[in-house]
């Protein structure tokens, strides 16, 4: 892309957040973030990505037929447990079957995002359905507790896993982002509870310090540690049976003849660069999406503004990407004409002064930038160059720079 910009002024408010419920005292007690590097990460799927952020040389195997046989093929938790908890939530969604339906269908832009990324790490694919039970897959949702998304995460737990929260974006909202924080947590509680994956979950409800207080309590008295056995907080005993259930609706569902959504099993969306703050409605109207779509794909913005501070790309529908693509290009150049114009007036009006540098031996793009405290960007965009462009000796280029003190 040329002639990239910032700068777009118009602060449009869309789509309120919507309620749910979750534990406020959730997400205490977290380890640090550890890097990962393994290099054997697991992948179940057949379709490249098209994610370019996130994209990677993988091996995959024979496609399954849709995104739910998919997912069956991949569950590892005991969901069969013989426990009254797991029967009563089990006995509820049989008798409400527009609730899966419901909430399998709010899924159907990010479930095979978030599959893919459970996956990819060798996780079982029963967390994919996590969001479900968190905030029926709806990542405008917020709790009394101040947790957000479809993750859940509260404010101390978000920054801790690098989850930036400010009047323009909340990551927690953000579903690649927010993704990344919940399986990266999800697999320390994993290793801290010894690789019990319902002592995990409960521990994400929970927070790891109750659940451990939990467990040692039962150890004094001589009594069994695994999850059925603990005495945890009634939403706790409640959160892990509803998704151990949703996994059995999941895998016997033409047993119990209940419908989900029709979810394809390739990506829904993909990422469109933009290097910058954009307007949201009028890439969308330029790009011939609707709004109201590209708002459900980009909840991390508050605003119909980008973030100043990133990050700088949107998601777009798979088809729409290229169109998508286009209309920021042309946004981009606009505005950039539209700065120059309104640098050339301000150097008339005696406000900003025009120096022309010529390059000297061994100068490069971030020298100049830094010698005469600008940004790249501004230096490009002033000259009409790309970032990679290079310098040559006697080569001019023109700086706009603000009087100081109303004098040259």
């Amino acid at each position: 892309m040329t002639n990239r910009a910032c700068g777009l002024i118009s602060l449009v408010l869309f789509i309120a957040l919507s309620g749910c419920s979750a534990n406020a005292e959730r997400y205490t007690d977290v380890e640090p973030v550890k890097q990962d590097t393994r290099a054997d990460k697991q992948v179940a799927l057949n379709i490249p990505h098209t994610f370019p952020v996130r994209s990677r040389p993988v091996a995959r195997s024979a496609p399954a037929p849709d995104i739910w046989q998919l997912t069956r093929s991949n569950m590892k938790l005991p969901i069969d447990a013989d426990d009254s908890r797991l029967k009563d939530q089990l006995d509820w969604l049989r008798k409400n079957p527009e609730h899966l339906e419901l909430i399998s269908e709010n899924a159907k832009p990010y479930y095979f995002y978030v599959l893919d990324q459970v996956l990819e790490r060798g996780l079982p694919a029963e967390l994919a359905l996590l969001p479900m039970i968190e905030s029926g897959y709806d990542p405008f949702a917020h709790s009394p507790g101040a947790a957000a998304g479809p993750w859940q995460f509260i404010p101390g737990t978000a920054r801790h896993f690098g989850l930036t929260s400010n009047a323009w974006y909340d990551g927690r909202r953000d579903v690649i982002e927010s993704t990344e924080a919940a399986l990266t947590y999800l697999e320390q509680l994993h290793k801290q509870f010894d690789g019990d994956w319902l002592l995990a979950l409960a521990a994400y409800n929970a927070g790891a310090g109750t659940v451990s207080r939990a467990m040692r309590h039962n150890r004094e008295h001589n009594l069994p540690q695994d999850f059925w056995s603990l005495n945890l907080p009634a939403e706790t005993m409640r959160h892990v049976p509803k998704l151990l259930a949703t996994a059995l609706i999941v895998r016997d569902a033409r047993v119990y003849d209940l419908k989900l959504a029709h979810i394809p099993a390739k990506p829904y969306f993909a990422e469109v660069e933009t290097d910058g703050q954009i307007d949201m409605s009028l890439v969308a109207q330029l790009a011939d999406i609707d709004l109201e779509e590209l708002q459900r794909l980009n909840p991390g913005f508050s605003r119909a503004l980008t973030a100043p501070n990133g990050p700088h790309r949107l998601l777009a529908p798979v088809e729409s990407a290229e169109s998508m693509q286009q209309a920021v290009e042309t946004l981009q150049s606009e505005q950039s004409e539209q700065q120059l114009e309104q640098l050339a007036q301000a150097v008339d009006a005696g406000d900003i002064e025009v120096l022309t540098y010529r390059i000297r031996p061994g100068d490069s793009l971030w020298m100049i930038a830094n010698r005469f405290n600008v940004s790249i960007k501004d230096l490009t965009r002033w000259n009409r160059i790309e970032p990679n462009t290079v310098l040559h000796p006697g080569q001019q280029l023109a700086l706009y720079l603000a009087q100081r003190d109303g004098t040259s």
